[in-house]
């Protein structure tokens, strides 16, 4: 027998092997840990040198971090008015140091595991009027400590004593019996005022500021302020991403984001192994069966990741993300940027002891069958009687002539058999077959920690995926490490290193929609507990399918190695540059039984049974250079460039190979195939890529009040020809603070912004080598002494890239100290220059070739509102909506596509294809208008163009009758919090859009008798001549119904999606239970779904709902 490796040479790369990648981690964080202790000891022994006079306490401090290499944690509320220190002193006692600069300002500080925290000198000594006050404060979302707090004890407004919180969170502080109340300030956290508890610690929660997570932009190159920014970002926080779902990122950020919509496919339905796509403001470009072309760009941490890294990516380590939607948002990627871009930052290191983070999600879901209503057995005979499945003079013969007369008693005794079966009790229960409860687990371990000059994090996760349909899952595993060396101030490397591995297996059931057709009369097993391979109707019995040994399954790696460096080269410049290398190795692998149903008609063994093996693999990596100038002017004006240069270069290979003929189950090693099919030969595909770009963007703002800001990028690409290789990008915005007016000076408004932003970008939808004339070479084609080829493609030097001018205004107003919020934008996007197939002479040797000729609009608007009814220091509750709207139209089509839409419009399928014509939007639904069924005769009655009636049909008289895509969607939710408990609710909705109801078309009328229907097949027939009826005579069967408006319906859904509860434990609980934080909750996904339409969704793979239970704590 010949070794696997000798079948397996078509597979190019392989990673290296997991057990040794993870050894080489374990043994790095190890070696980083215990030397974080060493580094510590090493900043104890530091020799300090200060020679100072008249000096701000903040320049002291921050000298002394510099030279000892302690990290200082201070509030600026409590050395605000500190005494300016002269101090000459060189010593390597940092106490020595400490107690000398801080002598005379009635100051303290603690030292503790390679921190100084600086806190107020305790000035009231313990007496009988005394009371000692302890406790701790923590975050409220996350339940971790916050060092660093201010805690201040005021007489009449004015400050008595106060203190601050060590690295844990904890306070002490001495007061006088009177005092009743203490502050508790902190930077970036609202200001508590909180009543003494002298019978036990208090735990005091600070509650992030409304505004904090949109103070800045985070868009992939760097960060900028918010008050100036111009373009249209929503951002959205790892916390309120949790509050849908624990574990699916791309749930969660389409629910929060309006104008980010999951492009529905509801065959697949909750399918765990079908990665989503996702749609930012509409589609730009023409559909292609290779490329996701209305992907928006996906960036995490400065680096562009695919949509399944996407939906793959832990959840917990993520601290935010941000969509950008706009030109002045996304010009500063320019050829990626027409789609939007999606901006991902992993949560930063952190100083401190060495902290251990894990977080459980334990999930069940139910398989939802709601959507279907199929006959039961006695109804489903009853509807083969009256379709004339028992009538001989009814039915033909193979050749299509009509039965014998004679045939007559063996109908009436198949019959008799199959009522006799009913009357006995059988009703198979088919759709419960493939379907089980499933339950879902993911775990993610995260330690970190480290001193103020290095920094440490080893995280590492499992997550096991099992869908609603038996035998099937994705299983996830990742094993990360990351390193930073912080030099303050000055300068900061950071390294990043991670392996990710992703296992599937599909479902061995098949799809669902074969057991839909399955009849209830018939046993689903023999006496022998076998399958029963003897149906009615000469049909196949999918569990026996199911049991016979198929499998498909899939196995993907990756190693993913980033280098970050900044350097912060005064408070003017600031230099970035960051590396990355990816390399991805991936197989797949279907086996077909011979046992299968497939093969009952093949007589020749060595075709029997089938194992196909696929593999690819791929190495990209990319660099990119930033600089930027910040600087702050008089009149509270900004003046800000960055500019960059990015290189990026990408190569893949993929391949496949089929063979035929395996004897057994267990023989399916490729080497036990007897021959290759005739028709499918060993095929593989190559893409090779490289990108080189660069950018500046400015930005001014004056007085706070008025801001424009500037984006040019220039890029060029290798998939492109000689003429057009570069491709120039660019983006204007302007802003109005109004609030910072004096007329609209209020301490009602927070904030009142006007923006408005244009620009032009660009995207590449297409495959590498479209701009050259490639062949293909055949040993079928033979020529002398060699072998000929064919064209794949024409080459087209003056392919150019895809080009998008947009157009953004929008608006962000905040009230009542933040309490009531609003943000709305307006868009127009218009493509041109997209990329299409074009109709090509047939001697070329091909029939179509790419070039640039489509053209495209989107328009719509977004509005989000929140607002807080209540808001108080352990009470909070939330309103929010977010919806929009998006209006796309055709500007411009190929010849090819009208001659495929010619194609399309004369399809027999039981929905209408798409049909793309110019001034029409991409999703219009375009059908023949239909009378109705003619009452005298019972054939449906069509109107022509013309307004005629007629019962021929002509797929030319279609018209548009509504849009797919519907007029509005959105979403509701409230937030309510009281001490620690926590209740989330998110509904979205959609409505206003068309659909074509597949199962009244296939399920209703149009049937096969033969198979299982909807149950409303009964309803509404015609039967005799003067009948008003919906439907044709249920004898008419087999026929799929010509394309008319009667199949279509408006569809307006509500789906309570989310249904979140939490408790956060206090810090009392928790320091019994010896843990820095505790917090458990429950989450029930797709409660109910209401809708205008009944239709079967979920034909390929189940939809299903039902709860997650969620655990975190950090040690």
């Amino acid at each position: 027998m010949k070794k696997e490796s000798d079948y397996f040479s078509f597979r190019r790369r392989k990673l290296p092997k997991p057990g040794l990648t993870m050894k080489l981690f374990i043994l790095f964080s190890l070696v980083c840990v215990f030397n974080t202790q060493a580094i510590d000891m090493k900043a104890q022994q530091a020799e300090i040198q200060l020679n100072l006079k008249n000096t701000p306490l903040t320049e002291v401090l921050k000298k002394i971090q510099q030279q000892s290499g302690y990290n200082i944690l201070y509030s600026n509320e409590l050395i605000k008015n500190a005494k300016p220190v002269n101090v000459t002193i060189q010593s390597k006692d940092i106490r020595e140091v400490m107690n000398t600069c801080l002598s005379g300002n009635a100051l303290a500080y603690e030292i503790e595991n390679g921190t100084i925290l600086i806190k107020a000198q305790p000035a009231i000594p313990q007496s009988p009027s005394t009371q000692k006050i302890r406790g701790a404060v923590i975050e409220t979302k996350t339940g971790m400590p916050l060092p660093g707090v201010t805690v201040v004890a005021e007489i009449e407004g004015k400050p008595l004593t106060g203190t601050a919180t060590d690295a844990d969170g904890h306070f002490e502080i001495t007061l006088p019996s009177n005092i009743g109340e203490l502050t508790f300030t902190c930077v970036g956290y609202k200001t508590i005022k909180a009543k003494i508890e002298t019978d036990k610690e208090m735990t005091i929660r600070m509650f992030e500021e409304v505004k904090a997570m949109d103070e800045v932009v985070v868009t992939g190159y760097f960060t900028k302020a918010k008050s100036s920014y111009t373009g249209a970002a929503k951002t959205v926080s790892g916390d309120e991403l949790k509050t849908i779902s624990s574990t699916n990122i791309v749930t969660a950020l389409a629910a929060l984001t309006p104008g980010l919509e999951i492009v529905e496919r509801s065959e697949f339905g909750s399918n765990p192994n079908k990665v989503p796509e996702l749609l930012l403001r509409g589609m730009g470009s023409f559909n292609n069966s290779n490329v996701q072309v209305n992907q928006p760009t996906i960036i995490l941490d400065g680096i562009e990741i695919s949509m399944q890294d996407l939906y793959d990516l832990d959840m917990n380590e993520i601290e935010s993300i941000t969509v950008l939607k706009d030109a002045s948002a996304t010009a500063l990627y320019g050829s990626r940027a027409a789609n939007g871009v999606i901006v991902i930052e992993r949560k930063k290191l952190t100083v401190g002891n060495m902290r251990v983070s894990y977080n459980f999600t334990g999930n069940v879901q139910f398989p939802y069958l709601k959507d279907y209503n199929v006959l039961n057995a006695r109804q489903k005979l009853e509807y083969e009687r009256l379709a004339g499945l028992y009538t001989a003079d009814k039915q033909t013969d193979q050749w299509g002539d009509p039965l014998p007369a004679k045939e007559q008693w063996r109908l009436d005794s198949l019959y008799n058999t199959r009522l006799q079966d009913v009357n006995r009790g059988v009703n198979s229960d088919w759709l419960s077959q493939p379907a089980r409860v499933a339950f879902s687990h993911d775990h993610s371990l995260r330690l970190y920690g480290g001193a103020s000059n290095i920094r440490y994090e080893l995280n590492g996760r499992f997550n096991n995926v099992q869908g609603v349909m038996k035998e099937d899952y994705r299983r996830r595993y990742n094993l990360g490490f990351q390193l930073q060396y912080h030099i303050q101030d000055k300068l900061t490397l950071s390294n990043r290193t991670s392996y990710t591995e992703v296992n599937t297996k599909n479902t061995p059931y098949g799809s669902f929609s074969q057991y839909t057709l399955m009849n209830p009369y018939d046993r689903m097993y023999d006496t022998y507990g076998n399958p029963n391979t003897a149906l009615s109707w000469d049909q196949n019995n999918p569990l026996y399918e199911a049991k016979s040994g198929n499998r498909a399954t899939s196995k993907e790696k990756t190693f993913y190695n980033n280098t970050d460096i900044r350097w912060e080269i005064n408070d003017l410049f600031r230099l970035n540059a960051t590396f990355n290398i990816t390399v991805t190795d991936g197989s797949g692998e279907t086996f077909l039984s011979p046992n299968s149903q497939v093969f009952k008609n093949e007589t020749d063994n060595s075709k029997k049974g089938s194992l196909a093996l696929s593999g690819q693999s791929g190495s990209s990596y990319s660099g990119t250079f930033v600089g930027a100038f910040n600087k702050t002017t008089e009149k509270n004006s900004l003046i800000s460039v960055n500019a960059g240069l990015e290189v990026r270069h990408e190569h893949s290979e993929t391949s496949s190979i089929e063979t035929l003929g395996y004897f057994d189950n267990e023989l399916d090693f490729i080497g036990q195939g007897a021959g290759y099919p005739t028709t499918k030969q060993p095929s593989g595909t190559q893409t090779l890529s490289s990108e080189i770009g660069g950018f500046i963007n400015g930005t001014y703002m004056y007085n706070n009040r008025y801001y424009a800001d500037f984006v040019y990028r220039l890029t060029g690409s290798s998939k492109f020809g000689a003429n057009n290789r570069y491709g120039q990008f660019w983006s204007g915005g302007v802003g109005w603070n109004l609030h910072n007016e004096r007329l609209f000076q209020s301490d009602k408004i927070d904030l009142l912004k006007l923006r408005a932003s244009a620009g032009y970008t660009g995207k590449v939808n297409f495959e590498s080598f479209q701009a050259m004339t490639i062949y293909k070479y055949s040993g079928d084609l033979e020529y002398r002494n060699g072998i000929g080829a064919t064209p794949i493609t024409i080459g087209n030097d003056d392919l150019k890239w895809e080009r998008e001018l947009s157009y953004n205004v929008g608006t962000d107003i905040s009230l009542f100290g933040r309490r009531l919020n609003l943000t709305f934008d307006a868009y127009l996007k218009k493509t041109t220059d997209l990329l299409l197939d074009e109709s090509k002479a047939p001697s070329t040797g091909i029939t179509t070739g790419k070039e640039n000729i489509g053209e495209m609009t989107n328009k719509g608007i977004e509005i989000q509102i929140d607002g807080y009814l209540l808001q108080r220091p352990d009470l909070y509750w939330q309103l929010s909506f977010n919806g929009y709207t998006n209006k796309n139209k055709i500007d411009k089509i190929s010849t090819a596509l009208k001659e495929q839409n010619a194609a399309n419009n004369s399809s027999g399928s039981v929905t209408p294809l798409g049909q793309y014509e110019e001034g029409e939007s991409i999703t219009a639904l375009k059908v023949v208008r239909s009378a109705g069924i003619d009452p005298a005769t019972g054939q449906e009655v069509f109107y022509k163009l013309n307004g005629e009636r007629t019962f021929e049909y002509d797929p030319d008289d279609k018209v548009i009758v509504g849009d797919t895509e519907p007029k509005f969607r959105g979403n509701v939710s409230t937030n309510f919090y009281y001490k620690g408990f926590s209740v989330y609710i998110l509904g979205t909705f959609k409505c206003g859009g068309y659909l074509y109801n597949s199962t009244r078309a296939s399920k209703i009328e149009g049937t096969d008798a033969k198979y299982n229907v909807d149950e409303r097949a009964f309803n509404e027939r015609w039967k005799n001549p003067g009948d008003i009826a919906l439907y044709k005579n249920i004898a008419i069967t087999g026929t799929t119904p010509k394309h008319t408006d009667r199949f279509v319906e408006k569809e307006n859904v509500f789906t309570l999606t989310t249904f979140n509860l939490g408790y956060e434990f206090n810090q009392n609980i928790c320091s019994r239970l010896h843990v820095r934080n505790l917090r458990l909750g429950v989450n029930f996904t797709d409660l109910f779904r209401i809708s205008t339409v009944k239709i079967e969704r979920g034909t390929d793979y189940l939809y299903s709902n039902g709860f997650e239970f969620t655990l975190s704590t950090t040690f």
